[in-house]
């Protein structure tokens, strides 16, 4: 009977660890696949996706460089890439130390980890912040004119009737280095622009973790 309990108590702690990893990802984007990622990927391809992480040593088989376009991952549709992670698709060389992911994330969670690899691959820029915090002040502060999904479509746009900034259009916010949208958030936009300047109001690690949330705000 002690065994059979501790086997219960194992399946518990697995499906509340599970749990936590199911409410991260609630649309498959590229914030959501930061979060997982750092949660699980990490430990073998590393935070930088580079293949770098602290199991990759450990592995016969070493761990992809996430961030090269012409691999595997890099070369792959988004479907197939999906399959990879999910444990559909075989990788070419039939041997790898890649878990099947679908066995324990939904569609939707390994739809936000291609969206955040995608990002590794073709972002012109490294993330200067913390996301996670820039998620908050996103949502407490930029969110009424950008609206929550970084589309522009926010309520006092609307009202206003002007024409926020689409952050998720990944093409023009590639155009701006990250110094230029430290200096637009801290100090506002010249001429007509409503977009107001939050020096007296975010620190400096809040406008840069804003500006990291932006960047995964962008589709790729």
């Amino acid at each position: 009977m002690s065994r059979m309990l501790s086997k219960l108590i194992k399946f518990a702690a697995i499906l509340g660890a599970l749990g936590l990893i199911s409410t991260a990802a609630q649309a498959g984007n590229a914030y959501q696949g930061y979060v997982l990622f750092n949660q699980t990927c990490f430990l073998c391809h590393g935070n930088s996706g580079e293949g770098d992480g602290p199991l990759a040593k450990k592995l016969d088989v070493s761990p992809a460089d996430l961030t090269d376009e012409s691999s595997r991952a890099g070369e792959s549709s988004d479907r197939q890439l999906f399959g990879l992670i999910q444990g559909t698709i075989k990788h070419g060389s039939g041997t790898s130390a890649m878990p099947r992911w679908g066995l324990a994330m939904p569609a939707i969670q390994i739809d936000s980890i291609v969206a955040y690899i995608r990002f590794l691959q073709r972002s012109k820029h490294a993330l200067p912040g913390d996301p996670n915090v820039g998620k908050q002040v996103y949502l407490d502060k930029c969110a009424a004119c950008h609206g929550r999904d970084g589309r522009g479509n926010g309520p006092l746009a609307e009202v206003l009737g002007m024409k926020a900034k689409d952050h998720t259009n990944s093409a023009e916010m590639n155009k701006n280095p990250n110094s230029y949208l430290v200096e637009v958030i801290t100090h506002g936009s010249a001429g007509k622009s409503l977009m107001p300047g939050w020096k007296e109001v975010l620190s400096e690690e809040e406008i840069e973790g804003v500006v990291s949330y932006i960047r995964l705000l962008s589709t790729y």
